[in-house]
């Protein structure tokens, strides 16, 4: 940001010009057939009955085949391959989770006890962390002759980012590996390079906060370099993340041609931002399995008209013309809208036409009593972004938890947790909107981490 004017009834912000969006036109370029999507798909269902066989048909009971078992679903978490397994997984960790205490009572290895909390803990079952007190020495420290399981300290690493505030081990645990890991990722101590690949992908963001899709693709080039590894599972593993990669491009294709033949967009100013490809990422961060393509897309051009919409009000409106906006959108009739003009007239149409959109895929999918919530979400966004334009504009400086409140919503937390909700399909359910416009601590909490995370981004 430059530099803020007053003139008059009429407070505007001059941002820096933005360049056009590096991506370009570069999706539109991509061309599948059906059939290629019909050849992955078929070789995923010749694949599948040989791993689930191999995973979950054992018929011996014996705490080895358990824990091996459970070895095997955090593969399959890792190698984005979990979903094809949904109710064997169930099953199993619940069988397992009842004879916890039996599987852990003499289990002395690093690796086994921290792959066994995290499958534990991602599936919500809540393995205590008091298990890795086991691997302390008399002073009350972690073994120094852990060190020489690299794995194992990279998997305790991986397990800490599960910890609660009343898992103070972990928060010990968190110091132990750290110490020992820096040396590797930064190369002052030797590993194999495919290790030290994962350590350093770790350090920049654990697999429990990571996009799926991209742990996928980067466990995928880890395991094949494992001497142990499962030549089947791999396989399916790189089958499946092709599956994959032919949908995300169908869908950035898909969204590019739609922002390109939008009429608002024909010829935006430069401070407005073209992020198609970014808000289809963000979109992925919700889910990023195949079912949840249309999600997906549908997501992602909610992003973009909350990002016309926060430019236009931030950059070129006026208080007036913003409260003349919000007023529109109160009222959400198209009608509606004598007052007003340009770009705020512009924001306005483009909400309308989305909505639109979204009206006739619910229709279809029997689900229309998700239009209605999710435009109430959007007439709250649309208030509360009025609230810090005029905040921002009279130099108003709210207190902190009335900032991470109104900041929460206008930074468009709630509505995109509604729109990952709608697109779900029949999965999103009444129920699931209740939760949310009751703002359940959960929903809030996500909002003001959300609202400062973006502001330390902004001010770096």
């Amino acid at each position: 940001m430059e530099e803020v004017k007053n003139l008059d009834q009429e407070s505007f912000l001059n941002f820096t010009k933005l360049p056009a969006s590096q991506w370009g036109d570069q999706f539109l370029k991509f061309s599948k057939a059906d059939s290629d999507f019909d050849v992955l798909e078929r070789e995923i269902e010749v694949l599948k009955p040989k791993v689930r066989e191999n995973i979950f048909m054992l018929s011996s009971k014996d705490k080895d085949t358990t824990k091996r078992t459970i070895h095997s679903i955090y593969l399959l978490e890792s190698l984005g391959l979990a979903y094809h397994f949904d109710k064997e997984i169930e099953d199993s960790l619940k069988h397992a989770f009842e004879k916890i205490e039996d599987l852990i009572a003499d289990e002395d290895d690093l690796y086994t006890i921290s792959i066994m909390f995290r499958v534990f803990r991602t599936y919500c079952h809540n393995m205590l962390s008091d298990v890795f007190n086991r691997f302390k020495g008399k002073d009350g420290k972690f073994k120094e002759t852990l060190i020489q399981d690299v794995k194992g300290i990279l998997s305790l690493y991986e397990a800490v980012q599960f910890g609660t505030t009343t898992d103070h081990i972990l928060d010990e645990a968190s110091s132990f590996t750290l110490n020992h890991l820096e040396p590797l990722a930064t190369g002052r101590k030797s590993c194999s390079p495919h290790i030290l690949k994962l350590i350093r992908n770790a350090f920049h963001i654990p697999q429990h906060r990571n996009n799926q899709a991209l742990v996928a693709r980067e466990y995928i080039s880890f395991y094949e370099h494992e001497e142990d590894r499962d030549d089947t599972l791999l396989k399916l593993a790189k089958v499946n993340y092709k599956f994959l990669q032919l949908h995300y491009f169908q869908e950035l294709k898909t969204i590019t041609m739609w922002w390109r033949n939008l009429e608002h967009t024909a010829n935006l100013p430069p401070n407005f931002r073209e992020r198609t490809v970014e808000t289809w990422f963000s979109a992925l961060l919700m889910y990023f399995e195949p079912q949840f393509s249309l999600g997906r897309i549908m997501s992602a051009k909610m992003y973009l008209v909350i990002t016309f919409l926060d430019d236009a009000c931030d950059i070129y409106g006026s208080i007036p013309e913003v409260e003349s906006l919000v007023d529109c959108l109160e009222r959400w009739d198209p009608d509606y809208m004598e007052n007003l003009q340009g770009h705020m007239k512009t924001a306005f149409k483009f909400v309308m036409y989305l909505f639109k959109e979204y009206e006739e895929i619910l229709r279809s999918q029997g689900r229309l009593f998700v239009l209605e919530k999710m435009i109430e979400e959007f007439k709250i966004l649309a208030r509360t972004n009025l609230e810090l334009v005029k905040w921002a504009r009279a130099g108003h400086v709210p207190s902190l938890d009335e900032f991470l409140e109104s900041g929460g919503a206008e930074i468009a937390t709630y509505a995109t947790i509604a729109c990952s909700i709608m697109g779900l399909g029949e999965m999103g359910s009444k129920e699931d909107f209740d939760w949310l416009i009751s703002r359940p601590k959960l929903a809030r909490t996500l909002g003001a981490k959300t609202r400062l995370m973006d502001d330390i981004a902004d001010f770096e």
